[in-house]
């Protein structure tokens, strides 16, 4: 009986590590450049987090502070566009010499997590992930990213991710984060 049940514990671990798909992890693209990547990014698509559990029209804003370190403004309305404003404030520092394409992100000065580009196309649109996947965001500089661009965007997804999870962010028409 002790060897039926450690013979179903070690094939329990070994699916659950490898599953039936094996997938590849990302790897960040090989530069981001500070100053590109600045600036305001419209939230198209999302990975399930908790922060972000009420969010639509979600934006996150990059402010050069120093030569390799952001402050982070993340805003959103809850439950619906127009609804109460919620910003949470963080920043974000370069794990890479002189390239943000790997970079760690701190908020309310106790809660950090690494992150990853692992796609951007000349600082139009990105794709940031953690290591694991958990956390994807796929980030625009409009609001609206057209279908093929997105479908392109979710193929490469594809390559690491169930992509069924992607949340798709209703964004709001009159850009009141510009």
């Amino acid at each position: 009986m002790k060897i039926v049940l450690l013979f179903f514990i070690l094939f329990s671990f070994v699916y659950s590590e490898y599953g039936m798909k094996n997938v590849a992890k990302p790897s960040p693209v090989n530069f981001v450049d500070t100053k590109s990547f600045s600036g305001l990014w419209y939230e198209i698509a999302r990975t399930y987090n908790s922060f972000e559990k009420d969010c639509v029209a979600s934006t996150v804003e990059y402010k050069l502070t120093e030569s390799m370190q952001y402050d982070v403004t993340n805003r959103c309305f809850k439950n619906e566009i127009g609804g109460d404003l919620i910003v949470y404030n963080g920043t974000a520092k370069s794990l890479q010499k002189n390239n943000m394409a790997m970079l760690e992100k701190t908020y309310f000065w106790i809660f950090s997590k690494d992150y990853m580009v692992i796609y951007s196309d000349n600082y139009n649109t990105a794709v940031m992930v953690d290591e694991a996947m958990q956390n994807v965001w796929i980030m625009h500089r409009k609001p609206f990213l057209s279908q093929t661009k997105l479908d392109q965007v979710v193929a490469l997804l594809d390559q690491y991710m169930d992509t069924s999870k992607l949340i798709y962010t209703p964004q709001d028409k009159q850009g009141r984060y510009k």
